[in-house]
């Protein structure tokens, strides 16, 4: 029984160096599920934004203003800035197309050095034009 205490004594601080050692990993790991997850919904918000300035588009003569006024509602509702829209058509095809753009800044670089900047994110939506 000695020879099994005397052997414990020494393993006193194990589980805390083994933790200082992960815990670094997990957080960048938590970081990045949280930035991408921050990107997808970011990605997902300028789809529709795009679809709906089409379908606005498609429905009008496209009213321009209008467009612009209901992606800049979809964008500020969540909470992403002000992008650039970009409207064409009817083409020959009588396709109208609405492209939405906007500067993504990665949040975990001010937690995480190193993981900072910012992305340019795009994406359109093309509709049959109805007019």
């Amino acid at each position: 029984m000695g020879h099994l205490r005397k052997w414990s004594k020494g393993t006193r601080g194990q589980a805390l160096v083994e933790f200082a050692l992960i815990v670094p990993l997990l957080i960048v790991i938590v970081m990045g599920i949280i930035e991408f997850g921050r990107l997808w919904m970011t990605m997902i918000t300028l789809s529709g934004a795009a679809r709906e300035g089409a379908r606005l588009a498609a429905v009008t003569a496209p009213d321009h203003d209008a467009v612009e006024t209901a992606v800049e509602n979809v964008l500020s509702a969540a909470g992403l800035g002000p992008g650039t829209i970009t409207i064409s058509g009817p083409n020959a095809q009588n396709d109208v197309a609405v492209t939405v753009e906007i500067t993504y800044t990665v949040i975990t670089g001010s937690i995480l050095p190193g993981f900072s900047g910012s992305l340019q994110l795009a994406r359109s939506a093309v509709m049959h034009w109805e007019g």
